[in-house]
């Protein structure tokens, strides 16, 4: 059986220790390119959803001006019609304002 000494003992350590601490350089090289990728992968993903996401708020934007201009237009539309009625209203009430004013200011307990 071959005796070493403790020389060649230490140096075999140490060979062993800088051996794993390689591999160990190795792994967390391969590990730190795995995570960039995951990272890019992550940015490129957030790149989309920010893209699809402003997508669809100038789409909803778009349709909420051409529904606020068609009810806008509707109004236009419709508006000498409310007009005509509130000429009416404002008629009616005249008169009615009118004949309370008769009534309040008459002689007698009967209707006129």
């Amino acid at each position: 059986m071959e005796r070493r000494t403790p020389e060649v003992r230490v140096a075999e350590a140490i060979n062993h220790v800088l051996a794993a601490e390689s591999e160990a350089a190795v792994v967390i090289a391969a590990a730190e390119r795995e995570a960039e990728a995951v990272m890019e992968a992550a940015r490129g993903r957030r790149r989309q959803i920010l893209e699809r996401t402003r997508r669809r708020a100038s789409r909803l934007h778009a349709r909420a001006q051409q529904h606020l201009r068609q009810a806008i237009e509707e109004l236009d539309r419709t508006k000498p019609a409310q007009d005509a009625d509130l000429d009416t209203l404002r008629a009616r009430s005249r008169a009615a304002v009118a004949e309370l004013a008769k009534r309040l200011t008459s002689q007698g307990d009967g209707p006129h």
